[in-house]
C-alpha cells in the first residue's frame, strides 16, 4: 500500500475472469484462428467481436503494448498450450505475414508479448500457485501475478520465494529475464532459485528441465528468455515468510548527494548485509510535486524485519523527509502496495555501470535535463519520469551456484566474475497526454539519455556489459551483453531444443539469440 498511497496507480490486477468467447458458430475468419477453432480450442478463443476481448487487452500494463491480435487463445492447461502452439505452427504463414506472441503478465515493451498481425497465446489463466511442504518447493504458473502468488504461499505454508517486488508483474517474464528481488542479497536473482521448469517445446512435447534432466536447458532459461519454448510451470525453492521492515522516504532533490552516497555505500557492501535491500528513484510527477520539482524516493527493506540492522540507507534517516512511512508487512502486502503506474504510454531504457559516484551524479544531471526538455516539448503535466538507481553488490553474481543447497548453477547474466559493485540505471517516462506523437518524443529523449549514460561511463572506465533484459528497450541487446561464452551456450541450447527455429522466426517478439551480432 505504500507506493500506491503516494502515486497515481492503475487498478489492482485481479485474477482473470473466465474467457467469454463468442457464441457464434462461424469461424473467426483468419487462417490461424480458424485452425485453433478447428482443433477444438474455440471455447478459449477471443476475437475482437467478443465482449471479453477489450477487457482482456486492458490487462496489458502499458497502453502502447496493447497490440490487438486477430485472436487471443487463453490455455487453461499445459496440454492446451501444447495444442495451441503446434496448431499455430502447422497453420503456416499463409500468403501474408503473421506471427505468434506469448504473454505472461503483460509488462514487456510493445511486441515482446503481443502482436498486431497474428495470434497471442495469453497465459493469464495459467495462474495457479501451489506449495509442496514435502519438498519445500513453490510451484508457480507463468500467468500468476506476484502479489497473488505471495498471498497463496503465505496461506498454504507461511513461505515465500525470491520473486518480484511489483505485485502486478507476471511470474513468467520476471523469472526468464533474471529477476531482481528484495531477497537478492541472500538468494541472488529470482531465476537462481528455480529448481525445475516445465517447458512446452516447439514440437508440442513437454519436458522438465532441472539439475538432472535437460540441465543445459535449465541453465539457459535462467535469463535466456523466450528462445527455447513456453514455460508452463516454475518450481522454486521456498524460504520462510517473515514480515518485512519496509521503509519509504521521499526527499527533496537538494539531498541528491546524500542519496548517491547511500547507493555507492550499499553497492560496495559484502554479504553480511544481505538481508537489507535498497532501491532509489528520482521522479517528476506534478501529482506529487505540483511545482514540477524532482522528488527522490528511497525504499529500504530488511527481509528479516530487523529495524536495527546495518541500515542500507545509512546517512539518510536524519534528513527532513517530505514523506516517511515505515511498516512491517508480509511480502504479499508489500508487493500489492508497490505496483508502478500503468494504463499510460511508456518508454524505458537501462544501463549498468561500475559503482562510481561521478557516474551517478551525471545520471542525476541528465535526469534534470530530460525533465526540462520534455517540459518544453510536451508540457510538464503531460508526462511522469522514474529514474531508478539500483545498487548491485559484486557478490550477487556469485550467489547462483550457492543456491539449492549448493546445487545451483551460474545464471546467464554473466556477473559471476564481477569483482566490484555496480549500479543499474533504469529510465522510464510515462506519457499522460499527447498520444503516440508525445511518446515518440519521450522515447527519443530517453534513448539519447541512455546513450549519454553509456558514453560517460565508458569514458571513465566504468561501463559494465550487462543490459538487464527485464528493463531493456527494443533497441538494446541484452542477450549480447551476457558475454561471448554465454551467447554461444544459448545458441547451442536453442538449436538443440528448437532445431527448426520456431521461437526465432514464428515467435519473433522479445530478445532473440539469433539476432545477436
Amino acid at each position: 500500500m505504500l507506493l500506491r498511497r503516494l502515486l497515481r496507480l492503475a487498478p489492482a490486477f485481479l485474477p482473470p475472469k473466465p474467457v467469454t468467447a463468442s457464441s457464434s458458430t462461424s469461424l473467426p475468419g483468419t487462417r490461424p484462428c480458424d485452425a485453433l477453432a478447428a482443433a477444438g480450442l474455440g471455447g478459449i478463443l477471443l476475437t475482437p467481436a467478443d465482449s471479453g476481448y477489450e477487457p482482456q487487452m486492458a490487462t496489458w500494463w502499458s497502453l502502447n503494448a496493447q497490440l490487438r491480435p486477430w485472436c487471443l487463445v487463453l490455455p487453461r492447461s499445459t496440454a492446451e498450450v501444447s495444442l495451441a502452439l503446434t496448431t499455430l505452427v502447422a497453420a503456416g504463414h499463409g500468403a501474408g505475414s503473421w506471427h505468434i506472441a506469448v504473454r505472461s503478465g503483460g509488462h514487456g515493451w510493445p511486441g515482446s508479448n503481443s502482436v498486431a498481425n497474428g495470434v497471442t497465446i495469453d497465459l493469464s489463466h495459467l495462474n495457479a500457485t501451489r506449495y509442496d511442504a514435502a519438498t519445500n518447493r513453490a510451484r508457480l504458473q507463468p500467468g500468476a501475478r506476484w502479489e497473488h502468488a505471495y498471498a497463496a504461499l503465505q496461506a498454504q505454508g507461511n513461505v515465500m520465494v525470491a520473486g518480484g517486488r511489483d505485485g502486478g508483474v507476471g511470474v513468467g517474464g520476471f523469472l526468464l529475464g533474471g529477476g531482481i528481488s528484495y531477497f537478492s542479497g541472500r538468494h541472488g536473482f529470482g531465476c537462481d532459485s528455480v529448481v525445475n521448469y516445465e517447458v512446452v517445446l516447439a514440437d508440442g512435447s513437454v519436458v522438465h528441465a532441472n539439475a538432472t534432466a535437460h540441465a543445459d536447458l535449465w541453465r539457459a532459461l535462467k535469463g535466456g528468455a523466450g528462445n527455447f519454448g513456453i514455460v508452463t510451470r516454475y518450481d522454486l525453492q521456498a524460504i520462510p515468510s517473515t514480515p518485512l521492515l519496509y521503509e519509504l522516504r521521499y526527499l527533496a532533490a537538494n539531498y541528491s548527494s546524500a542519496v548517491v552516497d547511500a547507493v555507492v555505500d550499499y553497492a560496495g557492501r559484502n554479504a553480511s548485509y544481505g538481508d537489507d535491500a535498497l532501491v532509489t528513484f528520482y521522479s517528476h510527477d506534478v501529482s506529487i510535486s505540483p511545482a514540477g520539482d524532482t522528488v527522490i524516493g528511497v525504499i529500504h527493506v530488511n527481509t528479516l524485519g530487523n529495524a536495527d540492522s546495518g541500515d542500507a540507507s545509512d546517512g539518510l534517516e536524519g534528513l527532513p523527509a517530505l514523506v516517511n512511512v515505515t511498516a512491517r508487512e508480509t511480502m504479499a502486502d508489500a508487493a500489492a502496495g508497490s505496483k508502478l503506474p500503468g494504463g499510460t504510454l511508456n518508454a524505458g531504457s537501462t544501463r549498468t555501470f561500475k559503482n562510481d559516484p561521478a557516474i551517478l551524479r551525471y545520471c542525476v544531471q541528465l535526469h534534470e535535463q530530460l525533465v526540462a526538455s520534455l517540459t518544453r516539448s510536451i508540457g510538464a503535466d503531460s508526462f511522469t519520469t522514474l529514474m531508478f538507481l539500483q545498487p548491485i553488490p559484486a557478490y550477487w553474481g556469485r550467489l547462483g551456484p550457492q543456491q539449492l543447497n549448493g546445487g545451483g548453477v551460474a545464471n546467464m547474466l554473466g556477473l559471476e566474475n564481477m569483482t566490484d559493485g555496480a549500479v543499474m540505471w533504469t529510465g522510464g517516462v510515462g506519457v499522460l497526454t499527447g498520444g503516440e506523437a508525445a511518446l515518440a518524443v519521450a522515447q527519443a529523449a530517453l534513448n539519447a539519455m541512455s546513450a549519454q549514460v553509456a558514453s560517460f561511463a565508458q569514458s571513465v572506465g566504468g561501463l559494465v556489459d550487462l543490459v538487464y533484459l527485464n528493463y531493456a528497450d527494443p533497441s538494446q541487446d541484452p542477450l549480447g551483453s551476457y558475454g561471448a561464452d554465454n551467447v554461444a551456450f544459448l545458441r547451442r541450447v536453442a538449436a538443440e531444443y528448437d532445431p527448426n527455429g520456431v521461437f526465432q522466426t514464428r515467435v519473433p517478439g522479445g530478445f532473440k539469440i539469433s539476432r545477436v551480432g
